[in-house]
């Protein structure tokens, strides 16, 4: 439902065509949103699936077209009224459906270049007020350069002239303002508008439309099956669970959809252990944010929005080329040049595990000096994650992070932990770790790990 004058078309490799209206149009063609054009989804990830030339822009776009796929279903197959009035409850429905899609549309407008492989050198937050020095200083996130451009840039005057057009067809109850984005999409108290909150599962849960389009566009660039699943048949699940006594709306999944929400669940935990925590892309994570701290001005990126937007994937890798004679970080990045990972841990290492890789690091540790450590080795203890943030079985259906499985039949609640074995038992941390090596300690570090350990199961490694 697009509700602008004639909508505009792209055509998307992982959904089709996409439908934009005019105003939407304009977004897109903005500096601050072109600029996404050069901002790659997965950082340096093509340096190990070559395809994964994918970049934010592409992105943005998918998960605006699933949240109106998503909210049309869930709203028509939960049969819910926003308005006891038929033609108020066209309009709001129409209202929140254009609110959804602008957060949609705007939502990785501050990603840094190489996206989340660089967030570690935005610069720290002014504090808000004096704070004790034992308390840890917060750094600046995309999502904050995210709302500072929708406020700060044109972006901002467009979605006042969306508001402006609503207010215009439907009555002045149905502004929408850059604020109004912003604040949805933090999760800030959404007031007499608790409908809201239910606008804000669609872009951040469990069952969140970001989720589905990278999932899918990811494993479609990266030339691997591990991220598709049925979107449709999740997508066509959805309905709406409403609370005793509350008339406010919950995104819920028929119990039809059970197996579709459990192959998306799984699909990210297989993304994450083969993919995004892929050891050679790792490794250039870490390499990437070494660079950037010894390259950019102080070590971080401006936070100015009109300095900020004039930094992309191509000023860095153009700036790093500069640093090559004078940064290895910087020159192996460019010629491809990683470590070699000479010691991994299982998927979920237990205990032993994890003791194993302790005291494997402080034997190499000991073997050489500590110059030599801090500059030819690198310990990686950050490829962690959660396959789901799903509540435990038995819990209640109104918990916040619950996702309700409506009966289709009965009509009757329960949850996705209930009715999942797969999920109720997908619950152990992935914690991945590892150690690299430069080549020239590289057959000193193997020989050490060959007398090390009792057993070669975990010394096999594969080609980088």
């Amino acid at each position: 439902m697009i509700t602008l004058d004639t909508p505009h078309k792209f055509r998307d490799p992982v959904h089709g065509f996409i439908y934009v209206s005019s105003l939407e149009k304009e977004i897109i063609d903005t500096q601050a949103f072109q600029r996404l054009r050069n901002i790659r989804q997965l950082a340096l990830t093509y340096y190990v699936f070559h395809g994964a030339e994918h970049t934010r822009f592409g992105h943005s776009l998918g998960v605006m077209h699933l949240v109106s796929k998503s909210f049309r279903s869930a709203v028509e197959k939960g049969q819910f009224k926003f308005h006891d009035d038929p033609t108020e409850n066209e309009y709001k429905q129409a209202w929140l459906e254009q609110i959804l899609r602008l957060i949609a549309l705007t939502h990785d407008l501050g990603h840094p270049p190489f996206s989340h492989g660089a967030e570690g050198v935005f610069p720290e937050k002014p504090p808000e007020k004096e704070t004790s020095n034992k308390e840890k200083p917060k750094h600046y996130k995309h999502e904050d350069l995210t709302q500072a451009i929708i406020l700060e840039t044109d972006v901002g005057a467009i979605i006042h002239r969306i508001g402006a057009h609503y207010q215009a067809m439907y009555g002045k109850a149905y502004d929408i303002t850059p604020e109004m984005i912003c604040d949805i999409y933090k999760g800030a108290n959404p007031g007499e508008n608790s409908v809201f909150t239910f606008l804000k599962t669609f872009m951040d849960s469990e069952l969140d439309c970001d989720k589905m389009d990278y999932l899918l566009r990811d494993s479609l660039f990266c030339g691997v099956s591990y991220g598709r699943f049925d979107v449709e048949r999740l997508i066509s699940s959805l309905t709406i669970y409403e609370k005793k006594d509350c008339n406010v709306p919950f995104l819920a999944i028929e119990s039809g959809g059970i197996q579709a929400f459990e192959e998306f669940v799984l699909a990210r935990y297989f993304m994450f252990v083969q993919v995004y925590f892929h050891r050679t892309r790792r490794y250039f994570d870490l390499l990437l944010l070494k660079a950037l701290q010894e390259t950019l001005h102080k070590g971080t990126f401006p936070v100015k929005v009109t300095e900020y937007l004039q930094w992309d994937d191509t000023r860095v890798i153009q700036l790093l080329k500069m640093r090559m004679q004078t940064s290895d970080n910087a020159r192996r990045i460019i010629e491809r040049d990683p470590f070699t990972c000479i010691y991994t841990t299982k998927t979920h290492p237990a205990g032993d595990g994890i003791d194993m890789f302790d005291a494997v690091q402080q034997r190499l540790k000991k073997t050489v000096t500590p110059e030599v450590f801090a500059a030819h080795f690198i310990v990686d203890r950050s490829a962690d994650k959660l396959p789901h943030k799903l509540v435990p079985r038995k819990h209640q259906i109104d918990d916040e992070e619950a996702i309700v499985i409506v009966n289709k039949h009965s009509g009757k609640p329960s949850t996705i932990s209930d009715e999942s074995h797969i999920i109720s038992n997908l619950v152990e941390k992935i914690n991945i770790m590892r150690i690299y090596v430069d080549d020239i300690y590289l057959e000193t570090a193997k020989s050490i790990i060959r007398e090390y350990l009792p057993t070669k199961e975990e010394n096999e490694q594969h080609d980088t």
